[in-house]
This record gives C-alpha cells, structure tokens and sequence, in this order.
C-alpha cells in the first residue's frame, strides 16, 4: 500500500534524481566557491594593483610626504596578497594555479623594493620590475578564462537550464577582461609619465607612454558599442569618456612631461574608479 509519506518521498527522491545533473553542471562551471566572472573580476584587479603600487612609489620620490600616496601603497599591497591567496584558494586547474604561484613568487622580490624609502634608483628598479609581475598577473586571468572555455565547452547547455551558447559566455568573460584592463592602463599612465620625468632620454619609456595611451583609447571606443551595455553601463562609459576627453585634450602636456604630478595622480585615480564600476557591471551581468 502507497502512503501519503512514501508517495512524497518518493517525488523528493525523483526530483532530486532530475536535478542532481543540472547542479552538478553548475557546480563544474566556476571557479572553486565563485562564479568565473568574478574570478576574472578579481584576477583582473591585480594587474591594476601591481601598477597602482608602482605609481605610488614613484610618485613618492618627489613627494615623500603625500599622505595619500603612502595609503594607496600601503593598502594596494595588502589587497594584492590576499587576492593572490583567494585565487589560489578556489583554483582547480594545475595551469592556474602555476600561474598564481608565479606571481606570488615575483611579487617576493617587487615587495622588498616597495618597502624601500622611495629614490631614485629603487624607483628605476620598479620601472623594470613591475611589467613583469603585470604580464604574470596577466596571464592568470588568460588562463582562468582559457580554463572556464574548456568547462563551458564540455557541459551539456541543456543540463544548465538555458539558452545561452558558449560563446556568449565567453564573449561576455572577454569584455569583463577588457574592462578590467582599462583599470590598469588608467594607473600604468600615471605610473609611465612619473618613469618618463625620471628618465634621461629613454626612448622605451616613451614608447610604453605612447602605447598605454592609445590602448585606453582603442578599448574604450569597444567598450561603447558593446553589445552587453544596459542603460547604467551606457551612463557609466559616458563618465569614463568625459573623464578621458580631461586627459585627451592634453595629450601634448603628457608626452612633454609638463602636468603636474599630482594632477596626473588625481586623473588616473578618476578614471580608474570608473572603470572599475564599470568592470563590476559587466561582471554581474546574468546571461
């Protein structure tokens, strides 16, 4: 005889038979306990963190006692260590992982010169230094969303619950990458005006100057015809291409390296903050 009981029981156990695949799907498309979208967020953050901290330093050199610039350094890298260690903690993928251990281990040696009292010459060891712990930075951030194109690609669409191809997942990864990079060419501008008045003829320093300045320029122009804005995205690039216009328009001042240092600080730091809004909007977006 069928009880009330067993009977309930029994459409308990079928509906979690039914739905155990789809959770088990979902479990497998993120990144340890968080969405790949967040871990791409978050990864992303670090290149911004690793010139942030540089720019600061070298900031530091001609103004010793800017109260602010010794808080941004100070907090840029506490924040850097323990978003390494949140990245290593939710890895699951051998690549990765090697990837953050990597900047983990670059990030030893930058350290011992940003505790230095800021001169000249530890100054001209951060130029050299930080493009490396930004390309390692970099490259877990390629390496989580390689990692996440793999997991999309190999999960059935159907066990999800959705609609939405892999590719518009990923295309999505993408722009939150893009965005986020836009972060961290806002503070390697302010960082390479600062290196380019303490170099002497150094054409390379221009050059990287040069190039940082017309990335944030080419990603920007992608980033208004992105075919993920919403209304409030719409408004934010409308502030980050006001804020930009501010620096546009003296372009000349910039290669010549005659605006102020602290002026210069004040406008990347404006920038950075939008676009950093901006990322984290691109990152909650749910397909």
């Amino acid at each position: 005889m069928i009880t009330k009981n067993n009977f309930v029981g029994g459409m308990v156990m079928l509906l979690i038979m039914v739905l155990s695949p789809s959770l088990q799907a979902q479990q497998n498309i993120k990144f340890g306990n968080v969405s790949f979208n967040n871990a791409i967020n978050v990864a992303g953050k670090q290149r911004m963190l690793s010139q942030k901290m540089s720019k600061a330093y070298l900031y530091l050199v001609s103004n010793p006692n800017d109260m602010k610039a010794k808080k941004d350094l100070l907090t840029s890298k506490i924040l850097f260590e323990r978003q390494n260690a949140f990245l290593l903690q939710n890895s699951r993928n051998k690549l990765t992982t090697a990837n953050i251990e990597k900047v983990n281990q670059l990030f030893t040696d930058f350290k011992k010169v940003l505790e230095t009292t800021p001169g000249y010459e530890n100054a001209k060891k951060i130029t050299d230094l930080n493009t490396d712990l930004l390309m390692a930075s970099n490259q877990t951030v390629v390496s989580i969303i390689n990692n996440s194109k793999l997991i999309n690609s190999s999960t059935d669409a159907e066990l999800l619950g959705d609609n939405v191809s892999v590719e518009d997942r990923l295309e999505l990864q993408n722009t939150i990458n893009m965005a986020g990079r836009q972060r961290m060419l806002s503070q390697r501008l302010a960082l390479y005006y600062y290196a380019n008045t303490i170099a002497v003829n150094d054409k390379n320093v221009s050059r990287i100057l040069n190039n940082t300045f017309n990335e944030l320029e080419g990603a920007l122009t992608k980033l208004m015809i992105c075919q993920f804005n919403t209304p409030e995205l719409d408004e934010k690039i409308g502030l980050a291409l006001t804020k930009w216009d501010a620096i546009k328009t003296q372009k000349e001042k910039l290669m010549n390296k005659t605006l102020k240092k602290e002026e210069v600080y004040k406008l990347s730091d404006g920038l950075t903050i939008v676009f950093n809004d901006i990322t984290n909007l691109y990152e909650k977006i749910n397909l």
